[in-house]
């Protein structure tokens, strides 16, 4: 994947927006904070400074996708819309890696959802998000350990975005992979090391499995 320089500028301007923001708020709070830790409010505002970061961070990725959504389609390197998607995951990675130190296994979902993902009541997520935005997680689904739900795929010198739905109910097996366009209906079973193509759709209530993923039950 190639970088230009308007990928650095961009990116760049986004960051140092973030890095600002984050910035004005622990200047703000500071007095606060020393006044109540002493002399760890270094400490505590190292933790706030990424907790911050991560909030202004989902933020600045819901703000981008009011003004102009990720729309699904095949583009090329060159394309506006690469370079955009390019932006959102820059932020959206970093916004999400400060984070972490927040985010034990049931708060995942949370994470995700500020981030633009659609989740659902009682949803189970051991796996990973790429394009939240892109991502519609039914009521108690559960996604297994080192799973991927991708909204997008990089083959070919292009860039494939689509939606990815999970119905309500549905298993996503540990190491399964789900790429863009694929839809889970409800109750789905899908087990683990199962990879469902870009565009695939599971009707409710059936298994399946492999690589690609082919209905079993």
């Amino acid at each position: 994947m190639k970088a230009s320089y308007l990928d650095f500028l961009l990116c760049g301007g986004a960051i140092s927006v973030i890095l600002a923001g984050t910035l004005g708020l622990i200047m703000l709070l500071l007095p606060l904070s020393i006044a109540l830790t002493a002399e760890y409010h270094v400490l505590i505002d190292f933790l706030l400074a990424l907790l911050f970061y991560g909030l202004l961070s989902a933020l600045f990725v819901r703000l981008l996708l009011r003004f102009r959504p990720m729309e699904s389609g095949e583009y090329a390197m060159d394309s506006p819309v690469f370079t955009y998607w390019k932006l959102l995951t820059i932020v959206y990675r970093l916004g999400q890696g400060a984070l972490l130190p927040f985010t034990p296994v049931f708060v995942k979902p949370v994470v995700e959802a500020l981030f633009g993902a659609r989740v659902g009541a009682n949803v189970a997520l051991g796996g990973t998000i790429d394009d939240p935005y892109m991502v519609t997680i039914g009521d108690g689904a559960v996604l297994g350990n080192a799973s991927l739900v991708s909204g997008n795929m990089l083959h070919g010198g292009k860039l494939t975005c689509g939606p990815v739905k999970i119905g309500a109910g549905a298993t996503v097996g540990v190491n399964s992979v789900l790429l863009p366009g694929t839809e889970l209906g409800e109750n789905v079973t899908l087990m683990g090391g199962s990879y469902v193509m870009p565009g695939t759709k599971i009707p409710s209530g059936e298994t399946w499995r492999g690589n690609p993923a082919r209905k079993w039950l």
